[in-house]
């Protein structure tokens, strides 16, 4: 860390991929459209590892609680695509609201920016580990070692983690 100075092809084709995601199911009365949740998805795809992708591409579309899993994702992906960019936060300390939160068995991770060009290389945050440490940090690299995104997180101060 560097511191700041299940195949369901039989039942249809649709699984979430590399190459995306394809809509084969229409929405109910007042559902949003599968095909909303897809995009949203694409958004959630570099913050999610692929256990908690298909997890939750098989909740958007089927069962009775589709559509709650439906707008989940896509109010997932608005607070992601609203985060504040790399240097935002610089100078707010432990004012600095954690927007998202990675877990393993033994870290924590709350991050505070994403990159600036909307990628997932660099992020800032604090890390929890034998420390606790204000840096940046890489998601995507949090992802490939299994580190899970919170899916029920609420974002609050870096001060209030502390507590």
């Amino acid at each position: 860390m560097k511191t700041r100075n299940h195949n369901h092809a039989a039942e249809d084709t649709s699984q979430v991929k590399g190459e995306g995601l394809k809509p084969q199911q229409s929405a109910g009365v007042g559902e949003i459209p599968l095909s909303q949740a897809i995009v949203a998805m694409e958004t959630l795809k570099p913050y999610v590892t692929h256990g908690q992708m298909q997890t939750l591409w098989d909740l958007c579309r089927q069962g009775e609680e589709k559509g709650h899993f439906r707008q989940f994702v896509q109010d997932l992906a608005a607070r992601i695509a609203a985060m504040p960019k790399t240097y935002e936060t610089d100078g707010q300390g432990l004012k600095a609201v954690a927007h998202l939160h990675y877990f393993t068995p033994a870290f924590d991770f709350y991050i505070t920016e994403k990159d600036r060009a909307g990628g997932t290389q660099q992020a800032f945050g604090l890390a929890c580990a034998h420390e606790r440490e204000l840096g940046y940090i890489n998601i995507r690299q949090l992802v490939e070692a299994g580190a899970e995104l919170d899916l029920y997180w609420t974002p609050k101060t870096l001060a209030e983690i502390g507590r």
